[in-house]
């Protein structure tokens, strides 16, 4: 009689089990996998904190500022976003204050040009657009810096959306990340359908992974801006008319200047520490100049970026 209730509760207790494997591959096989790839970080140097203006001014952002890779969604022709989103727990320190830049962790996979967004929403997705434009990228590696057209007033009562999506919707591992032992879902939200938004842990992968994507806040939006890059270039007036002045700190360098499809309108020699250029023909629009460590065309070390709007 024990013996047979010992096989009765094997019995019951592998039933059981079967019930439950059967159960966890159902759901492992509800939930998508294989939509996305990554490429693995060569260089896992820190990255480096920005300076800020004041202590009360802050780059906001999550994960452990080690740089761990870039990801790609694998299907062509279908739109992709990825984003952060900060809500009104980590926005109640800067009631008053206002977002005026971004910064996109750029490297060597980031091939497409990108639309940025600034949104207010909920906490699962995104509703009002407050600035949007768009982003080429310089081949600078490192975080680059966005200056919003449109600053933002932080409003401390919704979350606080910064989204990404390439425009050209082709494998081009633009959305880099870093790892983070404490991870927070909040840094990795990916969109491939209209107004669906989901975690992208939900499709296997790492749930360490958070998107490096940093908000800046300031108090004073009008004062002098913090800049990622201490070089010291600068282009002005910006917006500006039919010249364009370049000012750099950099001996023996050359500036380039591209539209926003990506061609090289204008390439100089930079000799002394200011230089103007004739714009007068340049439609009127966004510009991205570069600053490079040699004059030769063709070499030397991109040292430094921005944005110039001609009006």
């Amino acid at each position: 009689m024990k013996t047979t209730r010992i096989y009765t509760l094997l019995a019951l207790l592998l039933m059981a089990g079967g019930v439950t494997m059967q159960a966890q591959e159902q759901r492992d096989a509800e939930r998508p996998t294989g939509l996305f790839e990554c490429q693995t970080a060569q260089n896992t140097t820190p990255v480096k904190q920005p300076a800020v203006v004041a202590v009360e001014d802050a780059w906001l952002h999550y994960g452990s500022d080690v740089y761990g890779g870039n990801l790609a969604y694998v299907p062509e022709g279908v739109p992709f976003s990825w984003a952060v989103s900060f809500p009104p727990s980590v926005l109640q320190s800067y009631d008053g204050f206002t977002l005026t830049r971004v910064a996109i962790y750029e490297n060597e996979w980031n091939m497409g040009n990108l639309r940025m967004g600034v949104f207010y929403g909920n906490n699962y997705m995104p509703l009002t657009l407050k600035n949007e434009q768009i982003f080429v990228p310089t081949g600078y590696v490192g975080l680059c810096e966005i200056v919003l057209d449109n600053a933002v007033e932080i409003d401390p009562s919704q979350h606080l959306w910064i989204v990404f999506s390439e425009l050209d919707m082709t494998e081009t591992y633009s959305a880099a990340f870093c790892y983070d032992d404490n991870p927070d879902s909040n840094a990795r939200w990916v969109q491939m359908e209209e107004n669906k938004w989901d975690d992208l842990a939900n499709f296997g992968l790492w749930e360490t992974i958070q998107f490096m994507i940093w908000a800046y806040v300031t108090d004073d939006p009008w004062g002098v801006q913090t800049q990622l890059n201490p070089i010291g270039s600068s282009a002005y007036p910006n917006p500006g008319g039919n010249m364009l002045n370049i000012c750099t700190t950099l001996p023996n360098a050359r500036v380039e200047v591209y539209d926003m499809i990506g061609r090289l309108v204008h390439s100089q020699e930079i000799t002394e520490n200011f230089i103007s250029i004739n714009a007068e023909g340049w439609p009127a629009g966004a510009y991205v100049w570069k600053v490079y460590t040699s004059p030769s065309t063709g070499s030397g070390t991109l040292m430094e970026t921005g944005k110039w709007i001609k009006e």
